[in-house]
């Protein structure tokens, strides 16, 4: 069990900052104007309403992220279950290691498959036939 009493850092955390009816109001006022203010708006701003900078900087970030929250939402609601997951019919082609289909059901390609024409040498890049000579004694190394 902490025994708040003994921890000195307790004593260190801020409490709650209490804006009155009037500050909210022009905070929210002024948010609404502008959403971000510069350092010599916002200090401005905070000697009009009696508040630390800090204190404006941090409602003005928490409001910013609470219409963002509140647009996300709304989107959301708005969008229609439709668009978020469709049911589509497929044919199944293998059940339990067993093919359902024949052969000649199947559309042929309309391209000719990639690497028929360009064969795989995964080894080639091993061999440079470009470099001649000895490659430390100065070469391209």
């Amino acid at each position: 069990i902490c025994n708040c009493e003994d921890n000195p850092k307790s004593s260190k955390k801020r409490s709650r900052a209490a804006f009155s009816h009037a500050q909210v109001y022009e905070l929210e006022r002024r948010f609404n104007l502008q959403r971000y203010l510069s350092g010599p708006e916002r200090a401005d701003l905070a000697g009009a309403l009696k508040l630390t900078e800090t204190q404006v900087k941090i409602w003005f970030q928490n409001r910013r992220y609470k219409t963002k929250r509140r647009q996300m939402a709304a989107e959301l609601a708005t969008t229609p279950t439709t668009t978020l997951a469709k049911r589509v019919a497929v044919k199944v082609l293998v059940r339990n290691d067993q093919r359902q289909y024949n052969t000649e059901e199947l559309p042929s390609p309309s391209a000719p498959p990639l690497y028929q024409s360009f064969p795989y040498y995964p080894y080639m890049f091993c061999f440079q036939p470009w470099v001649s000579g000895n490659t430390l004694s100065g070469g391209l190394y």
